[in-house]
């Protein structure tokens, strides 16, 4: 990739003084603004000027993500960079900003096609999800926003997938911490009727545009990740359930 900044000539004029014993060379006069103006092509247009300071910006928020690997690069022809690091990467436009991915979210990403795919580029760094850290403070939980869905990890459950009305309606009942808990599967989308379903800890999200949503606190056979001592005969969830550790 050519730097925005290339160097067209030498500053120095050609009418420079000849070197004397003893004296280094230097020119007879200071390079003027004009000269320097035609020496250096700048380029404003360029977005790797805002996108190389804001990516050295999150990498300081993120030092987990270790020493980088690669330079600054041009994601394919749109105006996105990322750069790599030991442990994720540091992703930039103009519309989303710079954000860190790393760990399980990104693994999950870059599975489904990273910033091509439906999901598109992140929206928020990959964070750690309250309360799930083991014995030895290693996170076992975490997510990510992205422009197009998110994607929820846990140690017990994966990464999920979860995007369209079943995400927004999953967000208006309180994200992870709403009756229904965390995603356990990505959510699905039959392509002949338009079904969007997702299953999570404690129940089900179901949209279709002629039903609207269908919401079930009662986890399906599809999305069975409970044991059997965790409902009641007619199939509830006990009161005092809890998800295990």
């Amino acid at each position: 990739m050519d730097h925005p900044i290339t160097r067209a000539t030498r500053f120095a004029p050609a009418h420079a003084a000849r070197p004397t014993a003893g004296r280094s060379p230097r020119p007879e006069r200071a390079v003027s603004w004009s000269e320097f103006r035609a020496a250096v092509r700048y380029d404003p247009a360029s977005r790797m000027l805002l996108a190389v300071p804001a990516i050295s910006a999150k990498r300081a928020e993120h030092p987990r993500l270790g020493a980088a690997v690669t330079l600054h690069l041009r994601v394919g022809a749109a105006e996105v960079y990322r750069r790599e690091y030991e442990h994720g990467a540091v992703y930039w436009s103009e519309r989303t900003g710079a954000h860190a991915v790393h760990g399980a979210v990104a693994a999950r990403w870059y599975a489904v096609g990273a910033d091509a795919s439906f999901l598109g580029l992140p929206t928020t760094d990959a964070l750690h999800l309250d309360g799930l850290f083991d014995e030895a403070g290693t996170p076992t939980g975490g997510y990510a926003h992205f422009e197009g869905g998110s994607i929820y990890w846990t140690a017990r459950h994966g990464a999920a997938v979860v995007h369209g009305m079943v995400r927004d309606i999953w967000a208006l009942l309180g994200w992870e911490r709403s009756a229904l808990g965390l995603p356990v599967a990505d959510v699905r989308v039959d392509r002949e009727t338009g079904v969007s379903s997702g299953c999570f800890e404690h129940g089900t999200i179901a949209w279709s545009p002629a039903g609207g949503p269908e919401i079930s606190i009662i986890a399906s056979a599809d999305c069975d990740v409970l044991g059997p001592g965790d409902r009641d005969t007619l199939g509830r969830l006990q009161a005092g359930f809890a998800p295990r550790a």
